[in-house]
């Protein structure tokens, strides 16, 4: 990547500036109308506004997390950065770098990979970023996970990783929220000093802002009544006054001739380019296969996998083997004379159908709810949104190598299970008649299934069609649960459920649609074999 072609603006200059911007929910509720504002180098912003008055809504706009295409959010304006005006009705911007207020730090990175994340997937920052974030993290080891830091420890990695992005402003949603006193003033006074040392606007959205008002220059407020973005000074008392009287005329009755219009939907696609205000992420064949080895141990190497297979293969080459052999009606007449055809159909039935589907339902099942999990937990802890304002492409590092790993699951532990279904047969058989000779089951087992001379077993083919597609098509199905918005623990949860009920149904659906089209192609095969 390059380094910056320009270091930061001297502190007062103005470096953004937003022109009649006008923000509508989907369903067509105004939120701001015509609003103007300007945020300069180095300076502190309130960002006020009671509950529901669309402050987190302005920042997702500016930071990336939202566009005019996103499930019809109605959005007119245009924003001015660094020479660049950009038509807010028809482009995302990634403006503003967020610290959100959770953190939204990477569990499964380390404090240095997480700060390596952002670093390497945008461009070189100055000197005086570098410094800034070293004096951030003076007293934080860089190799230890970020869940084992104190909660402020991880706020300044959050705020570190933020600037790495090198965006032109910095927003912090709510940063004081849960801190005592002494901390809040502590970090008001890390906000002013980062502020004027890296030369960058900062804006904070602040419902407790005692504290942080005394550091900011200015407040921005957001007035539902008149959908406008109102500028008052620092003034905790002024601020107080006018969120009151929004709250004393909240429910009042706004004139039609009042209310102000929503834009018009966007029916083409919003534009993604490079820039320093688009969203450009590119994927990295390093950090591409840092998350593929993740998962790929998560959901196909790890001990509990194997150890799920194991005990599904055992009870399959087990249970078959002992319930045909044992429990044949008129056993000792009858086997004599079908051994061999006895053996052939049980290798039939347990290596062509019954070890893919037992392997199939236990990995899809179980990777079902580890996905759902995971990414259920990304999407409510902000992690995923973080990714976007990072420009760190999720849909490759998490979508892609989580259904490529599925796929790798899918074949080798289907593999593992054929082996292993095969020798608990055999060690089944042996124990019945143990003076047969095991090569005597090995000649009569696969027999019809896999001839001599040949590379691979008989029906491999549609072992894989019914595995491979089984599997990651619920990896997929959990992804899709998973990635929908989650406001409480109880939606993880729900993810979850949802993710084992139609992953496994769909695992149930396909094999056996899969299988019967299967007896039929070989019917005529099977009744010639069999």
């Amino acid at each position: 990547m390059s380094q910056s072609k320009a270091g930061r603006p001297p502190a007062g200059t103005p470096v953004v500036a937003v022109e009649k911007l006008t923000i509508a929910q989907p369903h067509g509720r105004v939120l701001l109308h015509q609003a103007d504002f300007a945020l300069a180098a180095g300076e502190v912003v309130i960002l006020a506004g009671p509950s529901g008055s669309g402050k987190s809504t302005l920042v997702n706009l500016l930071s990336g997390a939202i566009s005019a295409a996103d499930e019809g959010w109605r959005i007119a304006g245009h924003v001015t950065y660094g020479g660049s005006r950009v038509d807010l009705a028809s482009e995302r911007v990634t403006l503003g770098g967020v610290v959100f207020q959770n953190f939204a730090l990477f569990d499964e990175l380390t404090v240095g990979q997480n700060l390596a994340i952002a670093a390497e997937h945008n461009e070189l920052v100055g000197p005086a970023l570098v410094s800034a974030i070293d004096g951030l993290l003076k007293d934080v080891d860089r190799s230890v996970p970020v869940n084992s830091c104190s909660g402020g420890q991880q706020q300044r990695v959050a705020i570190a990783r933020t600037l790495l992005g090198n965006h032109p402003v910095l927003f912090l949603d709510e940063p004081n929220s849960g801190l005592d006193v002494s901390a809040s003033k502590r970090l008001a006074g890390l906000i002013r000093s980062l502020s004027r040392d890296v030369g960058v606007p900062v804006v904070i959205i602040a419902h407790h802002y005692r504290h942080l008002i005394d550091v900011a220059d200015r407040v921005l407020m957001l007035d539902p009544r008149s959908h406008a973005l109102v500028e008052l000074p620092a003034d905790a008392h002024r601020l107080e006054q006018e969120l009151e009287a929004i709250e004393a005329a909240h429910g009042e009755p706004v004139a039609e001739a009042d209310r102000p219009v929503a834009p018009d939907r966007v029916t083409a696609k919003v534009a993604v380019s490079a820039g320093p205000m688009r969203a450009s992420a590119a994927w990295r064949l390093d950090w591409t296969m840092r998350f593929l080895a993740g998962y790929l141990w998560e959901l196909c190497f790890s001990p509990s996998a194997l150890l799920f297979v194991g005990l599904g293969s055992v009870i399959v080459g087990f249970v078959t083997t002992w319930f045909i052999f044992q429990y044949l009606p008129f056993r000792d007449l009858l086997l004599p004379i079908i051994h061999s055809d006895a053996l052939a159909g049980v290798a039939f039935a347990e290596l062509r159908v019954l070890a893919p589907l037992t392997t199939a339902v236990l990995i899809g099942t179980r990777n079902a709810a580890l996905i759902g999990a995971d990414i259920g937990h990304k999407v409510y802890s902000d992690q995923i949104k973080a990714m976007r304002n990072l420009n760190v492409p999720h849909d490759v590092y998490l979508t892609g190598t989580i259904l490529v790993a599925s796929a790798v699951a899918s074949i080798v532990l289907v593999l593992m299970s054929e082996c292993l279904t095969g020798w608990v047969a055999m060690a089944t058989w042996a124990y019945i008649f143990p003076d047969d000779s095991t090569y005597m089951w090995r000649d009569q087992y696969f027999q019809r299934l896999w001839p001599p001379g040949q590379l691979l077993m008989d029906g491999t083919d549609w072992i894989a069609a019914k595995a491979v597609p089984s599997i990651v098509g619920a990896a997929g199905i959990a992804l899709y649960f998973g990635y929908r918005a989650k406001s409480t623990v109880v939606d993880i949860n729900q993810s979850i459920a949802q993710a084992l009920i139609w992953g496994l149904s769909y695992i149930l659906i396909w094999q056996s649609v899969l299988t019967l089209i299967e007896f039929k192609y070989v019917s005529a095969r099977l009744e010639t074999t069999f």
